[in-house]
């Protein structure tokens, strides 16, 4: 595909070149000539300087003919004003990041009219991960499939869980649960695994369930058997404003600390919660707010290093759950290295977002992909597909009986509203929704077929 990309920061450079891996023909245009030069330096792209909101450049950029313009700047209006005139100019889908939340009522109203296939909010999304995550605090990601019918849950088993040195036929016989380990990495190698695979302590393992099944296996396997009580959030910014909103009746008691006068004022205001002016690096402070019998911590402010620093103070005084936002991208690995296991980037979401968006685009041309998610730090990919028509060596038949590419794996069927965690007896019907995992990267789901 033809795309244009306004905008050649780290959101913008990310993207620009997982693309090009992929094969599009990609132009960037950014006013900053640093960053600019930076990317035109590392990828084989058309770099251009100047204003992303100029008519004229825009047309040099060949945005009379190109299939995607991603508008992810550092300014809301410019992003807008992008799209807008991009759209005018004939280009087919646009793309924009718009962070302030007052935009949103007008974005909604602008939508057709800028042709907007995605909008992102950047800490808008990462406030629903984290709400994702605090409905099963054991998983360090939640990926959701199938309108949120199915999810897929990511967590690294401890020394003294339950599921250490059993093999997958074991562990579906002890537990009663119709749930799937779907993908485990083991240091730096990742499986989709066969039922004789045996968890061993360290593994992260991918769990795919219907979220009440989910619910009854995270129950089985938790230390901490009491629900979450006793929320901590350091950090009063955009993103502590949208969970607070998404949660609701559910922020159970919550406290949140922020340096920011105002926003303290207007968060406690509007949510009725407890609200702390102060700063949230402070150990005393902390300790004072309930730190120790916190069920959950929430490193939620807008300086990476301080999130990092008091989440390993709560680490070391044994906080059970910890959330750190992270927003610097190189920075993620480190961190988990240290010991931050669970981690969320408004930066991250961001771009995963949008470049499930570009895969699902492009694949949706000649094949039935309705979604795409990445897991286990991008090694293996989890899609969705609706099967239109019978096709064979596919449907009709025991999945037993599929010949399937090496490491994949057939995860979710949905039909007819149910839910069902396949066995071998099970076949794929037309309309069937499904759900498919792969270590490589398919096209299409006759691709899955040896």
């Amino acid at each position: 595909m033809k795309i244009i990309i306004t905008g050649s920061g780290t959101v913008g450079s990310a993207i620009c070149h997982q693309l090009i891996k992929e094969g599009h023909d990609v132009t960037v245009i950014d006013s900053n000539h640093v960053t600019l030069t930076e990317i035109s330096n590392t990828c084989d792209v058309t770099a251009m300087l100047g204003n992303s909101a100029d008519v004229e450049l825009l047309r040099e950029a060949g945005a009379e003919s190109a299939d995607l313009l991603i508008a992810v700047t550092a300014m809301d209006e410019v992003n807008m004003l992008s799209c807008y005139a991009a759209r005018k100019l004939g280009t087919a889908h646009t793309v924009a990041r718009v962070r302030n939340p007052e935009y949103t009522t007008f974005m909604n109203l602008m939508k057709e009219d800028m042709n907007l296939s995605l909008t992102i909010n950047p800490e808008y999304a990462t406030a629903k991960e984290i709400a994702r995550i605090l409905k099963f605090p054991n998983a360090s990601k939640v990926d959701t499939f199938c309108d949120g019918r199915v999810e897929i849950a990511e967590i690294k088993v401890a020394p003294d869980s339950p599921l250490c040195n059993l093999s997958l036929f074991d562990l579906r016989e002890k537990f009663n649960i119709k749930f799937l380990v779907c993908g485990v990495r083991r240091s730096e190698e990742v499986y989709i695994p066969s039922g004789n695979f045996v968890i061993r302590e360290g593994d992260s393992i991918c769990v795919t369930a219907p979220e009440e099944e989910l619910q009854k296996f995270f129950k089985l396997i938790s230390k901490n058997k009491r629900p979450i009580k006793n929320i901590l959030i350091s950090g009063g910014g955009r993103t502590t404003y949208y969970l607070a909103k998404m949660l609701g009746k559910n922020l159970g008691n919550t406290t949140i600390i922020e340096k920011n006068l105002v926003r303290c004022e207007d968060l406690s205001a509007e949510y009725n919660i407890d609200v702390t002016h102060g700063d949230g690096t402070s150990q005393e402070l902390l300790l004072e707010e309930g730190l120790e019998s916190a069920d959950v911590f929430l490193a939620l402010s807008d300086v990476d290093e301080e999130n990092a620093i008091v989440s390993m103070y709560a680490k070391k005084i044994g906080v059970p759950k910890i959330i750190t936002m992270i927003r610097s991208l190189p920075y993620i690995d480190f961190f988990k290295d240290v010991g931050l296991d669970c981690i969320v980037s408004p930066k991250s979401s961001t771009v995963d977002y949008i470049l499930r968006f570009i895969r699902g685009m492009a694949d949706a041309k000649d094949s039935e992909i309705e979604s795409l998610h990445t897991m286990m730090n991008g090694k293996i990919e989890a899609l969705e597909f609706i099967i239109k028509e019978n096709i064979e060596g596919l449907t009709g038949i025991p999945i037993a009986e599929i010949k399937r590419i090496k490491n994949s794996l057939l995860a979710c069927i949905v039909r007819d509203g149910s839910i069902i965690i396949p066995s071998g007896s099970d076949t794929i019907n037309v309309g069937d929704r499904i759900i498919v995992l792969v270590t490589g990267s398919i096209k299409n789901i006759k691709d899955i077929l040896d």
